[in-house]
């Protein structure tokens, strides 16, 4: 079977649908956690294929409207209920505490990406492409710091909206993810949505997803 996510049991789900390769979508009760799992028979592709991980988040995205979870790593297949069961037990305390914590939490994914530089011509002679590689390098390097001032100023228009961040580096700029309560998303949008970026920075603001980033479970 493909396990989906875990939430808290005493929240009442609506229909869940089908998920991945159209299999319905179904919940086993782990003491007091729910964990949502559908059939899973046929063989996984050595790369996971769009279609079904686009399938798999829409699960999570109809979960998720109901209640916080923690989503497992596409694709998470077990080969019988009773290994999930097992697996979910022995971090029975890791998952009910983080799922205390981020009830009404959620995660909005914040990139901050620069243009690639264009290729600078060189000249035929050694000293020509020893300056075109400096040229580029500083130029990484500024638009690096643009990117980062950019980001430094959407944590600081927040404020106290986001009661976390994590920041990444990226080949193309700056990813950081938020931690933002429920309540307080409209006006956290808003916020962010004042930043003006310099012609060559663009940003992109995505969510509201789960809080997986910021869960600490143990893994295998």
């Amino acid at each position: 079977m493909l396990a989906y996510c875990v939430a808290e049991q005493q929240t009442q789900f609506s229909s869940l649908g089908t998920g991945v390769e159209g299999a319905p979508v179904r919940w086993i009760d782990v003491g007091r956690l729910r964990c949502f799992v559908s059939d899973f028979a046929a063989q996984m592709p050595y790369a996971p294929v769009p279609e079904m991980v686009r399938a798999f988040n829409q699960v999570l995205q109809r979960i998720f409207a109901q209640a916080v979870i923690i989503p497992f790593r596409f694709p998470t297949i077990v080969e019988s209920e009773d290994t999930l069961r097992q697996f979910v037990e022995s971090r029975a305390a890791e998952y009910s505490g983080a799922l205390k914590r981020f009830r009404n939490k959620v995660q909005m994914d914040v990139r901050i990406m620069f243009k690639a530089l264009e290729n600078v011509n060189s000249s035929s002679s050694p000293s020509g492409r020893g300056q075109s590689g400096r040229g580029y390098l500083e130029g990484r390097r500024e638009r690096y710091q643009q990117a980062q001032s950019v980001m430094d100023e959407f944590r600081q228009v927040s404020n106290s909206l986001a009661e976390e961040w994590i920041q990444r580096d990226t080949p193309s700029g700056i990813r950081s993810f938020a931690l933002v309560d429920r309540s307080s998303l409209a006006v956290f949008l808003e916020r962010i949505g004042r930043v003006v970026t310099p012609a060559d920075i663009s940003a992109r603001v995505t969510g509201p997803w789960p809080p997986s980033e910021f869960v600490e479970i143990t893994r295998e």
